[in-house]
């Protein structure tokens, strides 16, 4: 994993989007539903980055840029890297 980035004040550090989600899974199924029992619409793998647009419980409505796919991943298996503002 990369360091932190360093972010003076002048940056806006603080003001900068949020990054983007990835899977730290071997993988994670992509589904029509907050739920484990739902439909599977397709699959990320490790280290793919998405979109996410709403939550709901541990669960998270994505985006997959790749292929378009949109649906519910379960929160377990995925992070959001973050950024370090050090001033």
């Amino acid at each position: 994993m990369p360091y932190p980035r360093r972010c003076s004040a002048h940056s806006r550090c603080h003001n900068l989007p949020p990054l983007p989600y990835a899977v730290h899974a071997k993988a994670v199924t992509i589904r029509s539903k907050a739920s484990s029992k739902s439909t599977a619409l397709g699959v990320l793998y490790k280290s793919h980055k998405f979109t996410v647009s709403k939550k709901s419980g541990n669960w998270l409505y994505i985006t997959d840029k790749t292929t378009g796919v949109k649906g519910w991943v379960s929160g377990t298996y995925v992070y959001r890297d973050v950024r370090m503002c050090l001033d």
